[in-house]
This record gives C-alpha cells, sequence and structure tokens, in this order.
C-alpha cells in the first residue's frame, strides 16, 4: 500500500545563480559603461590635443594652467584653468585671457556643447599689458552641432562690464543688464556658402563715451534681427580677414528687424548694410522715429547746424520743421524748449521725410545711411565711421 509519503511530489532544486543574474549584468553594465566613458575621455584628450596642434599651426595657441577631463557618468566636462589664447595671426596679434572656463557635453547628446566662463576676459597685445578688459556676473555658451560643423551658436552675458584699460583712456567702456548673440545657419552649410541667422539684443546698455558732454547717460535697449550672405564658408580666420572675404564676394546684411529706444525715443527700421573696398560700412536703413527732435541733437545735430547755416537762414527753415515734428525747429533756432504741438506736414516736410506713427505715437520716416563710412541721418551727416580694416 502507497503512503502519502511516496504521492508527494519531487522537490524543486533551487536555483541561486537566478538570483544573482540581475546583480551581475548591473555589474557588467557599469564595468562596460566606466570602459567606454574612460575610452571616450582617452579620446577626447587626444582630440583635443591634435586640435590645438592644428590652431597652433595657423598662428593661434591655446593653453591653460591646468585641464582635467571629468563629469563620470553621465556627462563629458572639460575645465581649463586660466585659458590663455594667443592670436598671433590676429592683426594685430592679441592675447586674450580668462580666469575659468568650463565645456559640457551629455553622454546622450553630443552635439550639444555648453560653455561658461568666469572673468574678467582680459585682451591686449600678445607682449603688453592688457588694454580692455570684459568682466559679467554670468557668461554661458551653447553650440549645436560639431566645432567643425557647427549648426547654432548662442552667447549671453548677465551684467556685462567693458572697461579700458588703456592709461590714456581707462574707464568704462558700456555696460548693460544682459546682451545677447545668436547664429544659426539658415541655408547651405558651414563648409560651403552658409547662409546665417543672426540676432542681437541689448536690455538697458549704457556707454558713457557716447553720452552728451556734462549729460548722464540714457540706458539703451537694442533689439536687432538680420540674415548675412556672402560668406564662402565658416573655415576659421581673423575678423579682419572674415570682413575681407565678405566684402570681396559682395555679401551684405539683410536687417530685418531693428527697434531701439532710449527714454522717449524709439526707433524701428529695416534695410541692408555692407561694405565699401577700404572697409568701411556702407548702405541704407529706412528709419520710423518717434521724438526725432530729441534724437537730433544726441547726434550733435544742432552744433552742425549752427555752424553751417546763419541765424537767419535757420530762423527761416525752422517753422517748416516744426510743422513735420513738433520741437524740430527748436533745434535750429538754438532754444532749449520744444514748442506745442502742431499738425504734420507742410513746407519743409521733404526734409526729413513723411510722417508717419509708430506704436501709437508721432513719428517721421527717414533714412539712415552709410556711404564709405560716411554716416546720413536724413539730410543731416552726423558722424564717420572708421574702416573695419
Amino acid at each position: 500500500m502507497r503512503t502519502l509519503e511516496d504521492v508527494s511530489p519531487p522537490v524543486r532544486r533551487r536555483r541561486p545563480w537566478l538570483i544573482a543574474l540581475p546583480l551581475v549584468l548591473v555589474v557588467a553594465a557599469g564595468l562596460a559603461w566606466t570602459a567606454f566613458w574612460f575610452h571616450a575621455a582617452s579620446v577626447t584628450r587626444t582630440v583635443l590635443a591634435g586640435w590645438q596642434e592644428n590652431e597652433a599651426a595657423a598662428g593661434r595657441t591655446y593653453a591653460c594652467a591646468s585641464q582635467d577631463v571629468g563629469g563620470f557618468p553621465f556627462r563629458f566636462e572639460l575645465r581649463c584653468r586660466e585659458p590663455v589664447a594667443a592670436l598671433r595671426s590676429a592683426s594685430p596679434p592679441t592675447r586674450v585671457s580668462a580666469v575659468d572656463a568650463v565645456v559640457v557635453a551629455q553622454v546622450w547628446q553630443p552635439t550639444l556643447i555648453i560653455a561658461e566662463a568666469t572673468g574678467p576676459l582680459r585682451l591686449g597685445p600678445i607682449e603688453a599689458a592688457p588694454a580692455f578688459s570684459l568682466d559679467w556676473s554670468l557668461a554661458q555658451a551653447s553650440l549645436r552641432g560639431l566645432p567643425t560643423d557647427p549648426e547654432r551658436l548662442s552667447v549671453v552675458l548677465d551684467r556685462p562690464l567693458a572697461t579700458s584699460l588703456d592709461g590714456t583712456t581707462a574707464g568704462l567702456i558700456g555696460q548693460a543688464d544682459r546682451a545677447e548673440f545668436h547664429a544659426r545657419i539658415a541655408g547651405g552649410s558651414a563648409r560651403r556658402d552658409p547662409v546665417l541667422d543672426l540676432a542681437l539684443r541689448l536690455d538697458e546698455a549704457v556707454a558713457p563715451m557716447l553720452a552728451r558732454a556734462g549729460a548722464a547717460p540714457v540706458p539703451l535697449d537694442l533689439d536687432a534681427v538680420g540674415v548675412l550672405r556672402g560668406l564662402p564658408s565658416l573655415a576659421p580666420r581673423s575678423f579682419a580677414g572674415t570682413l575681407r572675404t565678405l566684402q570681396a564676394a559682395g555679401g551684405r546684411l539683410e536687417v530685418t528687424r531693428l527697434r531701439l529706444q532710449q527714454g522717449d525715443i524709439v526707433a524701428t527700421g529695416t534695410g541692408t548694410l555692407g561694405l565699401s573696398p577700404r572697409g568701411a560700412l556702407d548702405g541704407e536703413l529706412q528709419l520710423s522715429i518717434v521724438n526725432a527732435e530729441k534724437l537730433l541733437p544726441l547726434l550733435g545735430v544742432d552744433r552742425l547746424v549752427n555752424q553751417l547755416l546763419p541765424q537767419s537762414t535757420r530762423e527761416r527753415l525752422a517753422p517748416g520743421l516744426d510743422r513735420l515734428v513738433p520741437g524740430l525747429g527748436n533745434i535750429l533756432r538754438g532754444d532749449a524748449a520744444p514748442p506745442g504741438a502742431g499738425p504734420a506736414g507742410g513746407a519743409g516736410g521733404e526734409a526729413l521725410g513723411p510722417a508717419t506713427e509708430l506704436e501709437g505715437k508721432r513719428a517721421v520716416r527717414m533714412p539712415l545711411r552709410f556711404v564709405d563710412g560716411a554716416v546720413m541721418l536724413g539730410p543731416f551727416r552726423v558722424g564717420q565711421l572708421a574702416p573695419f580694416y
């Protein structure tokens, strides 16, 4: 007779290795990832060394007081302490230095590079003391694509502060609450016929040297967008070399949006800019300006008119300009206080351009022309710009 023990199911043997298998797989994956990361870090050092050698052959040397590659396990981080760039191919040869720079790329997104720098950045002749300093509270840049084949670049500075260190002109050059620059390839490629979308923005920018003598500088906001055409490639060149190449190819900057505001003066415009054969600015912007009667004195037009026109002529022209833009005739009269508002148009309107409306306010349209560096606002010559090279 069979007992219960005879009919009971057989006892299954335990397999301890199944319990340990997940742990073994995790450890193996960790070891493989570690090997991959350190191999990639080694390749990064090799690529950087090769890039530095190529740049040195072109007259541009880069060095760090110390250089580390870190960021394990999920990113690559290159830290360069006391970076120095000697640009011997520039004209004149220039030395650029900073306190610290960090470049980061995520392992799963290696074509997006983010950089952060610690200022001040100092710039000057290679064999002399720095002549220029740029400091900030935060400086960040991002590059989409590969360094040799970029797609988009962005640079943002919080509270930038530019200072001259030259003994004869030492002092503040300019500052802003924020500065942004963006560039992306909208057509072609970095290697052939790139078409670049460019954008520049300044918030609360101040340049004391541009303020009228004895007057406190008024903060300025700038928002500019344009399209640059004419470069054969984005191959590394000096600034002057890039402009020469652009001019030789007939390159142009199409300004698709421009807005500038300083106090209650507002100007918007569009147009096209280029370079003359000697490297000076050429082109024209069509502007609409609110409170143009306040802008022209800032440009020194009142002093210029007083030097060129006798008092009788100024008195004869002033009423027509007042009908165009209230207060504009005071520039010719030499009065400080603006008269009461009057209707737009009338005699003298052709002198500056037709009246219009901008952002719900009365404005005047006038061209801003650049002729081989000469700056003309309407009928007035307001300055002369030096060639860029």
